[in-house]
């Protein structure tokens, strides 16, 4: 006998018999986020309409968010400890905790989890947000509407109280204000690491040694918390370990980034952002899911570019926007159906390639060093002069600064960032206001006008330059 989930999962690449054998914590997990049959009709067409699962390999990425969010539902149930970082966050820690003790944990991001599932495949994270605006994050405050997300979620059972927390307080104050309202609530333990991203406008690729000094201590102070809280030790061993086994999941973005450069871009910036959010939302299927289905998708796209097949028309304007939407992938649609190729992200874009060998020897060091190096964490001038660097190094045309409305680090330099990078890459630049979480009030029909006005300044700047 069917079940009313069966066609939406087989969209998004699951097999019948991997069905049957994960059906009692399907129906587990679906029962807890209030999703029934007719949930399951607009899945079925929103992901239809918005995915383009014509490609194995999207459908493997659809599959890997799903099963993240059943283990991530069902952690508690399963015998899991626990452990949730914030987002943004420093790339490595979660994988190397993950690394030490993988049977043990389950570690991840569930918001951004959350948004690339309810709201990328069932189009029903509303009632989430609802319940977080319901439970200590009031709308029209300006509040991190991630951060409602994981409130929201904690109310209505759908995230599993963890046994640990950290957030990143060295860029976004409002993750660790956030933990420590849940600490209040449920009682787990929070880890904040703290850092600076202080600096004069300029300073950045220098910084003082003093930062990765601070920030790396608060990194390794996290991993004494590891041990103290679940009893698992996150050693040099396996932070190499986490490194080693994420390796091929990174070259394979970063090869998937680079064919999405191709002209006429092959494949959609939503897809792109479904294969790199994976990496930053979980330690688990990003891992042993991840790189199969996107070395799969590279085989496609790389056919794709060899037929001219390209989702917008050949010679479109290419921009770099900061972020593809987590939750809404018709706002990314959106900005391609108003004859644009959003060719990379700010998080896609490749790093700096003057990064040097490190001299530090602790695990939270070495990383903090690469931040610093990184630009993003380093200042608001190194987050705009990725922005440069990118446009000159892919050869762009423009650039989306859809900066988060909510979000202090961004919405205080919106248009400081925006006068940079026009003036520093030479080329036009939309400062966007918008929510890559939550698209009520961002909607793509609310953001089409500018979208499309500057898609059309953009063609006429092109076409003058040809003459």
């Amino acid at each position: 006998m069917a079940n009313y989930y069966d066609e939406l999962l087989k969209i998004c690449g699951f097999e019948d018999g991997e069905i049957k054998k994960e059906k009692l914590r399907i129906d587990k997990t679906f029962e807890r986020l209030e999703l029934g049959p007719e949930d399951m009709k607009t899945a079925e067409e929103w992901v239809r309409q918005n995915h383009d699962v014509e490609l194995a390999g999207v459908r493997k990425l659809l599959r890997a968010w799903l099963k993240e969010l059943l283990d991530m539902v069902l952690a508690k149930d399963e015998g899991k400890k626990i452990i949730y970082y914030g987002f943004p966050t420093i790339q490595g820690p979660g994988m190397a905790i993950k690394a030490a003790a993988p049977e043990e944990l389950y570690v991840a991001c569930p918001d951004v989890v959350l948004c690339h599932t309810l709201g990328q495949i069932f189009n029903k994270l509303t009632p989430v947000l609802e319940a977080g605006e319901e439970n200590g994050l009031p709308p029209g405050h300006g509040l991190c509407t991630l951060q409602t997300i994981r409130v929201g979620g904690l109310a209505k059972g759908i995230i599993p109280v963890p046994d640990l927390v950290t957030g990143s307080s060295y860029y976004c104050d409002m993750g660790s204000k956030t933990d420590e309202l849940l600490h209040e609530k449920y009682g787990h333990r929070a880890v904040y690491v703290d850092g600076s991203m202080d600096s004069r406008w300029g300073e950045y690729p220098e910084y003082l040694p003093q930062r990765v000094e601070f920030l790396g201590g608060q990194l390794n102070k996290l991993f004494e918390a590891v041990r103290e809280v679940v009893g698992v030790e996150v050693t040099s061993a396996a932070w190499d370990k986490a490194m080693s086994i994420s390796r091929h999941l990174f070259h394979s973005i970063g090869q998937l980034t680079q064919l999405a450069m191709a002209d006429p871009m092959p494949i959609s910036s939503v897809e792109v952002g479904l294969a790199l959010q994976l990496s930053a939302g979980s330690t688990g299927k990003a891992i042993t899911e991840g790189p199969e289905a996107i070395d799969i998708l590279c085989q496609e796209v790389k056919q794709r570019i060899d037929r001219g097949i390209g989702v917008v028309e050949k010679g479109a304007p290419r921009v770099i926007d900061f972020a593809a939407s987590f939750s809404d992938p018709s706002i990314t649609h959106m900005m391609e159906n108003a004859g644009l190729a959003v060719a990379a992200t700010l998080l896609s874009a490749p790093p700096p390639k003057s990064i040097q060998p490190t001299t530090y020897t602790t695990p939270g060091e070495i990383r903090a060093e690469r931040e610093m190096q990184s630009g993003i964490y380093h200042s608001s001038f190194g987050f705009a002069q990725r922005f440069v660097d990118a446009v000159k190094d892919l050869g762009l045309d423009g650039v989306i600064w859809g900066y988060q409305y909510n979000c202090r680090p961004m919405a205080e330099a919106s248009h400081l960032i925006k006068e940079w990078v026009a003036e520093s890459a030479g080329v036009p630049v939309l400062s966007l206001e918008m929510d890559i979480y939550d698209s009520r009030s961002y909607s793509a029909a609310a953001l089409r006008t500018r979208v499309e006005a500057f898609a059309e300044t953009l063609r006429v700047r092109k076409a003058v330059a040809k003459v």
